[in-house]
């Protein structure tokens, strides 16, 4: 990768991570140096996992395909680009098998690039990729198309919940668990603002009153979400037997604001990986055959049965931002404003948030349930069939 392509003035590394220190999420930096091809130790503030303890999936080597690798590869200056550079680039990630939705996260990973830094530091006169036909690459995807994010039924939401609370007194991590996933249905929240929230962020004013959370999200926007009393209890009950550090830091460096609210048994701070293995363990724990006898004997009980129905489907399949899509959709399915749910989520436009909604109502009231008895009438249902037009019964 010829980096020495961004300038002279200061190094490739510098550089790049002046362009990711744009973005105060680790979690963001990571998913635009992955798609980009900037080397994951350039990476401000990451500090790389341990193979033998990190749970979750693994970061894809780099193909050489990745923006940079392969401008690098080509020779060009960034401020060379054209829009064919780019075509030609999205025509070689397709033919190497890139799904259309990876290539159109990586355009629009170059795209900021440009965007944000690139074209502020005088290194190029144009964004390419505002030249690029998305719908001639098979990048835009209709208005009005449902999200294929899986969402979860009302009675899944309560199956979760109540499987973590069943479980809370019978792992080491069952209070934390427990609190980790009441939040994450019961607001809506991204999985890695959920990790990163710090024990600055909550306030509740009094026992049985709604909690209050601050939550970092993107663009390092923060929110308030609430806390229900009954996921506030769980958050509280958490508190009692949170874990600190076993090696505190040296005084004064650490305050609260740092000190995050979430951590593993060792005192650091959760990975958006915890909570996938979390609900992982959920779905399977209810599904599987259990060993203990006390398990044996929970699953046996009517709610170990509502349990095992309603997450045995989830089993393979459950990812943390369901929840998020589920949050939406049951909410507005109850009269929730849509503009409410809109600020729960964080979203910055609605209509980012109208694309997470799978509004069943919309389905339930549709003109077809009124049309269809009009058009059968007297020739399809069976106990009707005597009175059916001669025509009709003829056929038959």
């Amino acid at each position: 990768m010829t980096l020495a392509l961004v300038g002279a003035d200061k190094t490739a590394r510098e550089r790049l991570q002046e362009f990711l220190r744009v973005y105060a999420s680790i979690n963001t930096r990571l998913a635009y140096a992955t798609d980009l091809g900037i080397p994951l130790e350039w990476v401000p503030g990451h500090t790389p996992p341990d193979p033998n303890r990190r749970r979750g999936r693994k970061r894809a080597a780099p193909t050489g395909l990745e923006w940079l690798n392969w401008c690098g590869d080509k020779g060009i200056r960034f401020a060379e680009v054209q829009v064919e550079h780019v075509e030609r680039w999205l025509e070689e990630l397709n033919a190497a098998g890139y799904s259309d939705a990876t290539r159109g996260r990586m355009l629009s990973a170059v795209s900021a690039f440009y965007a944000k830094y690139l074209l502020r530091e005088g290194l190029a006169t144009q964004n390419p990729v505002s030249l690029v036909d998305r719908r001639a690459q098979h990048l835009n995807k209709p208005a009005g198309t449902p999200s294929t994010t899986k969402r979860w039924s009302l009675q899944a939401c309560r199956a979760l919940l109540m499987a973590a609370y069943l479980l809370a007194e019978r792992s080491r991590d069952g209070k934390r668990d427990r609190a980790m996933v009441e939040i994450l249905v019961g607001t809506g929240v991204r999985a890695d603002e959920l990790a990163g929230v710090n024990l600055a962020d909550y306030r509740r004013a009094a026992p049985n009153d709604i909690g209050v959370l601050r939550v970092h999200g993107k663009g390092g926007k923060d929110r308030e979400v609430a806390l229900a009393p009954p996921v506030a209890d769980a958050l509280e009950d958490y508190l009692t037997v949170r874990t600190e550090p076993a090696v505190p830091a040296l005084p004064g460096q650490v305050s609260n604001a740092t000190r995050p609210i979430f951590v593993t048994s060792t005192g650091k701070r959760v990975h958006t990986s915890h909570l996938q293995a979390v609900l992982t363990r959920l779905c399977r724990t209810f599904t599987e055959t259990p060993r203990a006898p006390w398990l044996r004997d929970l699953v046996a009980t009517p709610d170990g049965e509502f349990i095992a129905t309603h997450l045995g489907p989830l089993r393979d399949t459950i990812h943390p931002h369901s929840a998020r899509h589920s949050y939406a959709t049951h909410a507005v399915e109850r009269g929730v404003p849509p503009r409410q749910v809109q600020r729960d989520l964080g979203h910055a436009v609605l209509a980012t948030t109208e694309g997470y909604l799978h509004d069943e109502d919309n389905v339930r009231n549709s003109a077809a349930h009124e049309l269809a008895p009009a058009l059968h009438r007297g020739w399809l249902a069976t106990e009707k069939r005597a009175s059916a037009p001669a025509s009709c019964r003829e056929r038959r």
